[in-house]
């Protein structure tokens, strides 16, 4: 729903609109947590929409979680078990010892969260794939009078020259760290597969490092922009993205859910078509040429 979020109707109106057009669920965002969860509880009912997740902040959900606010009893009024950390300060991913930090820090809300019913999912952007700085440079550079974001122009120059082919995950990133220290029985991942291509990793070879651990997959296309490393997003099927492949591994994979993203300058009402179109045309061309049935999940 974070696609829709510019609608004009109440977030309970856009669900109607988006069941009406034959998806399968929703994944809620920011409106979420301001706009009453009994009608949106109520129109999910109704339409048999089932709702996949809860985008909500690191911090959000740790305030959730200490009394101070309410997202746990809002997603517990829709019948939502899913909460998903959608972006995270680039400050984590600067040295191993950032990464170990933020994955200690996930761990434990994992554990509160599952103690009340709920499970926790991590959503990647494209810092996950910048090369991680030698421990102490970072202390180095805070220290410095350097201009403001040294640390994360440094780290994305390295990604930009790096990230000219999509291959496996490098070792030695963000990611890579927060496979392994994070709990695997406890968090799952929702991979961005336009913010993979743009860090130089093929989601294939992601969905095959992760192992079972992929829950979800988000679906945005890009295309080469006009300076060295940069990437704009295009309609779905347009761009970088090998669509087909990625499907067919998720499908290998057991994703549970594959969500519909856009992020193009577009009126909400024709995201909402064109994801539908795009999902009718693609996966009935999979399920025609590789014989295999697919959901179709998820704006």
């Amino acid at each position: 729903m974070y696609s829709v979020r510019e609608h004009p109707d109440s977030l309970s109106e856009i669900v109607r609109r988006v069941a009406a057009n034959g998806y399968n669920g929703v994944e809620f965002a920011h409106r979420f947590q301001w706009e009453p969860p009994d009608d949106i509880a109520t129109v999910l009912e109704e339409t048999g929409l089932v709702p996949v997740a809860v985008h909500a902040d690191l911090s959000t959900i740790e305030d959730a979680l200490a009394g101070e606010a309410d997202l746990l009893e809002r997603s517990a009024t829709v019948g939502c078990d899913r909460l998903i950390v959608p972006h995270l300060d680039s400050t984590h991913f600067r040295t191993r010892e950032s990464v170990r930090a933020l994955a200690d820090r996930l761990n434990d809300v994992a554990t509160a969260l599952d103690d009340r019913g709920l499970e926790l999912g991590l959503h990647n952007d494209r810092s996950w794939l910048c090369p991680l700085l030698p421990g102490g440079v970072e202390t180095l550079i805070d220290a410095t009078p350097t201009p403001d974001g040294a640390a994360d122009y440094i780290q994305e120059a390295g990604r930009r020259l790096r990230a000219r082919n999509t291959g496996p995950v490098p070792r030695r990133t963000p990611i890579w760290y927060l496979i392994a220290e994070t709990d695997p029985d406890a968090i799952w991942f929702e991979l961005e597969v336009a913010e993979l291509h743009v860090g130089g990793v093929a989601p294939t070879e992601a969905v095959s490092l992760l192992d079972g651990r992929v829950e979800m997959l988000h679906l945005r296309d890009v295309a080469p922009g006009p300076g060295l490393g940069e990437y704009e997003s295009v309609p779905h099927g347009d761009g970088v993205v090998d669509m087909k492949r990625t499907l067919e591994a998720a499908g290998d994979a057991g994703v549970e859910w594959v969500i519909y993203e856009n992020e193009l300058n577009t009126a909400p009402e024709e995201k909402i078509d064109a994801g539908r179109r795009f999902f009718d045309r693609t996966l009935g061309e999979q399920a025609a040429t590789t014989g295999l049935a697919h959901r179709t999940e998820a704006p």
